[in-house]
């Protein structure tokens, strides 16, 4: 959950809007209430599909299916206007996260757990085939983990199984990594294809992955169609249960009532959660912390005190216990010791010498959009509130400092040391003083404000990009206040600083790409391609000959910074890489996930 972004509505229908749940292909989920205060669930089909017929119909035909099946075992129609400008349905809130969520962020469940999710998920399908519909998108996202068992949600596909127009047959529809082979090859699918989804959730649910997961859809579409189910590290007892429903021939998957009678209850075991943080707690401890390094030298020293990375790719990840819902911003400590997520509504720390970790909840502070930034060296929170810019202690949360500054400013950036903040607005940067809160510095931007700043680690310079304007970063000198260059050549959204300074990379969003720029000399940007999705973040080794970059492909690429050259590619992640960081001492990469996950992972170079 997060709060409204600009430009997001604040009423539909007689529905006020409090903050965004989700969104997809097909349109944005928000929470939002009833005039007499219910919360409630707004679904408002994107902008560009509203003109659309055929999007338009399988809304009508999404609202019908969930009319149809009620809310014992889904999200309870309550009201609904497909034929409105922007067509919407409102549906009783659930509260719970996604199993996918769960999973995640907690690791699998027991086998008792997956059990108790799995008839639960046969009631709910057997209720849904029972009103003539097919789901055809039933994956773990699309399960909630309500207190009183599972939900399905998400209608946009379902449709009834006599059906033969719009996306019956000729078009594959759904999520490639759960759909059935018969849904792949676009034929006629009934009921045996959620029979396959549900296998294919199950396993899920016990491993932390699904049994058809590859690098590619090609090779997702090959596993699913050619190959057996990857069932390693599932609980033996669970198999009978459910490699059945996997069959690739929709004939031979068992009925909804046999499969509930093979998921009743085995002899208990320990739940795996009970573990859990022991198990990756030790898994962790391996890793050595090595002393203090001085991180930010000034001249000459710069090349000799960073300490090196190596030009390789490290081994094997680690997903650190716990996380939040989204993780905005991750962080080590200078000893390269402990490691700090600022995350939704929630501070996160790992001692990396025990693998332990913990939270310190903040509540509504930290929403996403509010948050503003955490230090360089892992000990400050800044974030926009009513009152100013709040500065808060990363390892308590408790508000150390207001700044008082007017409204109207645009973006914030934070120093590495915490030492300083700039805020942009009505044709001004100003530098000011965090402790005191005084300005230090006034600079005139012009006429578009910055829609993002950010210092170079030595405080030296600043950057201000403004997004919606080609995507140029300007650089100003701190101490005097007079330009130092300009980045172009190339568009960015944010601009991060290699520690010594010297360089400086971006992110060009439309073509999936990195820009690496040169500071002192200014020339055209190198770009750095090989993602398959939007980067989202952007990190720089303490030596600067590695970079880290972040995406929406769910994966992490590394480059050197010499050649241009890639690196390699780590994976693990199963959402969006929302933000990355290098240990001080160059031994540990850490990355995290947005998009519900929260998820972090920690890889060593030893």
């Amino acid at each position: 959950m997060e709060t409204l972004r600009r430009g997001d509505p604040r009423q539909v229908g007689p529905y006020r809007l409090e903050a965004r749940l989700g969104e997809g292909g097909m349109g944005q989920v928000f929470l939002g209430s009833t005039p007499g205060g219910r919360q409630v669930a707004v679904k408002l089909i994107r902008a560009e599909h509203a003109g659309n017929p055929q999007f338009r119909a399988r809304f009508a035909r999404e609202v019908d299916a969930a009319r149809k099946v009620g809310g014992f075992y889904t999200a309870q129609v309550v009201d609904a206007d497909p034929a409105a400008d922007e067509p919407w349905m409102v549906t009783a809130f659930v509260p719970g996260p996604s199993l996918r969520e769960l999973v995640t962020r907690e690791g699998p469940l027991d086998p008792g757990g997956v059990r108790s999710l799995g008839r639960g998920l046969v009631e709910g399908l057997a209720a849904i085939h029972a009103c003539g519909l097919v789901h055809r998108d039933l994956k773990p996202g699309n399960v909630i983990m309500s207190p009183d068992g599972p939900r399905i949600i998400d209608f946009g596909i379902a449709r009834a199984a006599d059906a033969s127009t719009l996306t019956a047959t000729g078009a594959a529809v759904g999520t490639f990594a759960y759909m059935a082979p018969e849904q792949i090859r676009a034929d006629e699918a009934g009921p045996p294809a959620d029979v396959f989804a549900l296998g294919c959730v199950l396993v899920f649910a016990a491993t932390g992955r699904g049994p058809f997961d590859a690098g590619s859809i090609p090779a997702i579409v090959h596993r699913i169609t050619s190959s057996p189910p990857d069932l390693g590290g599932m609980d033996t007892g669970l198999q009978g249960a459910i490699v059945p429903c996997l069959a690739k021939d929709p004939a031979a998957r068992p009925p909804l009532p046999q499969i509930g009678a093979g998921l009743t209850a085995a002899p208990r075991r320990v739940p795996r959660r009970a573990v859990i943080a022991g198990a990756a707690g030790a898994a962790v401890a391996a890793i050595a912390a090595p002393a203090a390094v001085l991180l930010w030298p000034s001249g000459e020293s710069k090349a000799k005190t960073f300490p090196p990375t190596p030009l390789d790719v490290p081994g094997a990840s680690r997903l650190l216990p716990g996380g939040p819902v989204d993780m905005f911003d991750i962080a080590f400590t200078p000893d390269s010791r402990t490691l700090v997520g600022v995350g939704f509504e929630s501070l996160w720390r790992w001692d990396l010498t025990t693998g332990k970790g913990g939270s310190t909840e903040v509540g509504e502070a930290l929403r996403g959009r509010d948050y503003a930034g955490l230090s360089g060296d892992a000990r400050v929170v800044a974030v926009k509130s009513d009152a100013g810019i709040e500065l808060r202690d990363a390892a308590t949360g408790r508000v150390t400092g207001v700044i008082k500054v007017g409204a109207g400013f645009y973006a914030l950036g934070l120093s590495h040391d915490a030492g300083r903040v700039g805020t942009a607005g009505a044709g001004k940067i100003r530098i000011l003083d965090a402790r005191t809160g005084r300005a230090v510095r006034e600079i005139a931007y012009g006429e578009t404000d910055p829609t993002s700043l950010e210092f170079s680690p030595d405080g030296r310079l600043i950057a201000a990009v403004n997004r919606y304007s080609g995507g140029v970063a300007n650089l100003w000198d701190t101490a005097s206040g007079r330009p130092a260059g300009t980045l172009s050549g190339g568009t960015t959204e944010t601009v991060t600083f290699s520690p010594d300074g010297s360089l400086a990379a971006g992110v060009d969003d439309g073509n999936w790409a990195v820009h690496l720029w040169n500071v002192e000399a200014g020339q055209s940007p190198t770009v750095l391609e090989g993602h398959e999705g939007a980067v989202l973040s952007l990190a720089f080794s303490p030596d600067g000959r590695v970079l880290a970059s972040g995406s929406k492909d769910n994966s992490v690429r590394l480059w050197n910074t010499r050649t241009a050259e890639p690196i390699g590619t780590l994976s693990g992640h199963t959402t969006e890489v929302s933000t990355v960081a290098f240990a001080p001492d160059g031994t540990m990469l850490a990355a995290a996930a947005g998009s519900g996950s929260g998820a972090t992972r920690l890889w060593s170079y030893r």
